[in-house]
């Protein structure tokens, strides 16, 4: 194999590597603030069922 074309060949790996783990990291962080805002309509659902039990 031309040496040139190992070094491209680590290159694009690397290069794969890098995009593989951004985009995890984006999936956690918007999987992260999903919940937060479910949670808050379910506190919002409850309140206005305790306010309609009263």
């Amino acid at each position: 194999m031309h040496p040139v074309m190992a070094i491209g060949l680590v290159f694009l790996t690397g290069l794969a590597w890098m995009v593989t783990v951004l985009t995890l990291l984006i999936v956690l962080t918007r999987a992260r603030r999903r919940p937060s805002t479910e949670t808050r309509a379910e506190e919002i659902q409850s309140s206005d069922e305790r306010t309609a039990q009263t």
